[in-house]
């Protein structure tokens, strides 16, 4: 076969324009710090890095929507917190308000007082988040939840809703809560709560009426027809057991008898309403009202445990998606030889196929020199 110099250089030539290409292509693989650049690089591998990366993109999605919820539930829970120190603090004034000592002026002040407590209170169950939004309105979250009407009753104007977030593949969360079932569930409104031992603080104790009721409860007969009255017949049996001596010999005799009368005296003295204006009435009516309120308590301490527990699987939840998120890139990384071992790898095949460029010029201008011309004389 007869290799004319024009041949020579064609082949040449080719040769060391594949080479450059090639050196080209390494170089931008090792600027871009990865392997497959263009989808005809690796088809297969391009493929699949697209789908890794649109399941991360999804992760990340789902990252973002667990800050937003974990930053609802953090506002629910400080008002949820706030709300259970308010009713305590409420309980405590309502023991303080059924001590006997108590005037009807203090009272009277602690009644302003709890009409400031009202409004907080009022407050915290139309909270909002950082964007207006209300967090007891359920899904009507752009509607004020409760609002008072001219009589001075709150009422609702939600839904018993509550608004979500898809915070992982397979789960939807709750990031808000219907404020009917915190502030006016469990049969227990606390605002007509609130209003009543307002109202009640508003009326005075009086002598009078203490007297009357005491009457009342002398006479009151139980069961009702029997002809005999409990409360009167305990007195009389405490009165005689005050006046016997311990060492007397009917003094066991007395102390089972007043033991006895006074559970019927309880009983009967429960069954009866004690008249209004008296001690006794007011010291019933906010015993009434304090289980009231730590019936509300409890209610609103298991909301706050609710909106704990979703938190905390919010922190779980993250966890697992950092997991993911590391391991989708992971992936991709292997996929389009983004890897240190990968860059190694360019770097030294760059290294090499510059050689074999630098190598053929020097052949090539070696060849290209050679002529017959040269050797004739």
């Amino acid at each position: 076969m007869r290799i004319s110099t024009q041949m020579m250089y064609q082949i040449s030539n080719g040769d060391m324009t594949k080479m450059q290409g090639d050196i080209i292509k390494l170089n931008q693989q090792v600027t871009g710090q990865q392997r497959v650049l263009l989808p005809s690089d690796d088809p297969v591998a391009a493929a699949r890095a697209l789908d890794v990366t649109q399941s991360q993109q999804i992760n990340k999605q789902y990252e973002t929507n667990r800050k937003n919820a974990t930053s609802s539930l953090a506002q629910v829970q400080s008002t949820l917190s706030s709300t259970t120190d308010l009713l305590t603090s409420l309980k405590s004034n309502v023991i303080k308000a059924g001590n006997a000592a108590f005037t009807n002026a203090e009272r009277i002040n602690l009644a302003t007082e709890l009409k400031g407590n009202f409004q907080e209170l009022l407050g915290y169950a139309n909270a909002t988040d950082g964007n207006g939004t209300y967090l007891f309105a359920g899904y009507k979250s752009t509607t004020q939840p409760f609002t008072l009407d001219g009589n001075g009753n709150v009422n609702y104007n939600g839904d018993q809703g509550s608004m979500t977030l898809q915070v992982d593949s397979t789960r939807q969360m709750e990031i808000s809560s219907s404020g009917q079932s915190i502030f006016q569930g469990g049969g227990q409104d606390v605002f007509q709560t609130m209003n009543n031992i307002i109202n009640l603080m508003s009326i005075p104790v009086t002598e009078a009426a203490n007297k009357a009721d005491e009457t009342a409860a002398n006479t009151f007969e139980y069961p009702a027809g029997s002809g005999t009255f409990p409360i009167q017949a305990y007195k009389n049996a405490q009165a005689a057991l005050d006046a016997a001596k311990p060492d007397d010999a009917n003094y066991g005799t007395l102390f089972s008898t007043a033991a006895a009368a006074k559970l019927k005296s309880d009983e009967a003295d429960a069954a009866r309403t004690p008249l209004q204006g008296s001690q006794a009435s007011l010291t019933r009516t906010l015993q009434k009202f304090n289980t009231q309120i730590s019936a509300m308590i409890d209610n609103v301490g298991s909301a706050s445990a609710s909106v704990g527990a979703r938190q905390n699987e919010l922190d779980t939840l993250d966890a697992a998606g950092k997991v993911k998120d590391d391991s989708y890139t992971q992936t991709v990384n292997d996929l389009l030889g983004r890897n240190p071992a990968d860059q190694i790898e360019l770097v030294s095949q760059f290294s090499l196929s510059t050689q074999y460029l630098q190598a053929a010029q020097k052949v090539f201008v070696t060849t290209s020199s050679l002529s017959l011309l040269n050797y004739l004389k």
